[in-house]
């Protein structure tokens, strides 16, 4: 991903020089994209199938947030793009992220290619582990019966992701963010604030909140933070004021 004035994009060119270089045979898509809650386009969508079929990869998609697509932005399945991709995607889906069912252990995976579907159903049925029963009963009841919860779900982090967006803009203003598109993450650069130790571990020590970040999400991730803002209004005020505490520019 590349930073850009106008929000987060898909390094096209450095994705296809990267896989040529490699040689490598799979490419994980991850959309929306985690950390930074882009949307990708669907000409960013076609580029990437074009460098899937000519590099010959198996592209496995992992679509979790797909459901936390926010008004202006269309979430597009990458295996809807063509037959092509049809037949050379693995599609990772589950209700866990957008109706707050993580414990339930319940994912669906859809298989393009014929040859790994058969491999898996080659293999033992409880080599990876099962399926919760109660899992498939809350996934099936999330997805018939959860709209109207998650419409209020949506109201709730629209108005969480602006004003987390409002709060870095005025009171950190050095900090550079783009308001998610999708996902209830906050994703930020605090290097303009030149930080001598870790922004984790600064906002820990001086604001009394615990996010994540830096190396973890690779080696270009140094200096950022994410920020999960699913929470109430109460939750998220604190949260920030504790964020401000600890990076504003005197405390530095």
């Amino acid at each position: 991903m590349r930073d850009s004035a106008a929000g987060w994009c898909m390094d096209l060119a450095a994705l296809d020089t990267a896989v040529a270089e490699s040689a490598c045979k799979a490419l994980v898509l991850v959309n929306p994209h985690n950390p930074t809650g882009r949307v990708h386009t669907r000409a960013e969508l076609e580029e990437i199938a074009a460098i899937a079929r000519r590099h010959d990869l198996l592209v496995i998609s992992d679509e979790i947030h797909a459901e936390l697509t926010y008004d202006s932005h269309r979430h597009i399945p990458f295996a809807s793009l063509s037959p092509d991709a049809a037949r050379r995607t693995v599609t990772l889906t589950s209700a866990t992220k957008a109706f707050n069912l993580a414990a339930i252990r319940c994912a669906l995976t859809h298989y393009g290619p014929d040859r790994l579907l058969a491999l898996r159903d080659a293999q033992p049925p409880d080599l990876y582990g099962a399926v919760s029963p109660l899992g498939v009963v809350a996934t099936e009841a999330a997805w018939r019966d959860g709209d109207a919860w998650q419409r209020d779900l949506f109201s709730v982090l629209d108005r969480n992701r602006r004003r987390v967006h409002q709060v870095l803009s005025t009171r950190l203003p050095q900090v550079s963010h783009h308001i998610p598109e999708a996902t209830y993450l906050a994703w930020f650069d605090t290097r303009p604030l030149g930080l001598t130790e870790p922004p984790v571990k600064r906002v820990l020590k001086e604001g009394n909140v615990l996010l994540d970040g830096g190396s973890p999400f690779g080696p270009d991730a140094d200096g950022f933070l994410r920020l999960n803002f699913a929470t109430s209004h109460d939750v998220l005020e604190n949260i920030l004021a504790g964020l401000v505490r600890a990076l504003r520019p005197e405390r530095i």
